[in-house]
């Protein structure tokens, strides 16, 4: 699974699309709750794995949108969890 990541971000210019994008993103639009905790997890980890290159280049605009997406990732979670099935 992950290999048909890797051969797709070789074609989209990481500029544009950067791969922790990516992730929040496919975070953002699951619709199964049992996938959206590691799903979350891995978004999370690319972004502060991103916010921690860009403390030294980063553009302004990049940062705030690091942070609207950790913010974004952490109200989904809550979501979810509330949604789960109770057991």
């Amino acid at each position: 699974m992950g290999h048909s990541m890797a051969e797709f971000s070789k074609d989209v210019p990481s500029d544009n699309f950067p791969a922790w994008k990516q992730l929040y993103e496919a975070a953002v639009l699951e619709l199964d709750n049992s996938k959206l905790p590691g799903l979350i997890a891995k978004a999370r980890c690319a972004i502060y794995d991103r916010a921690e290159e860009t403390l030294t280049s980063a553009l302004l605009a990049e940062r705030r949108a690091l942070n609207n997406a950790l913010r974004a990732l952490q109200i989904l979670e809550q979501l979810a969890a509330r949604e789960k099935p109770a057991a």
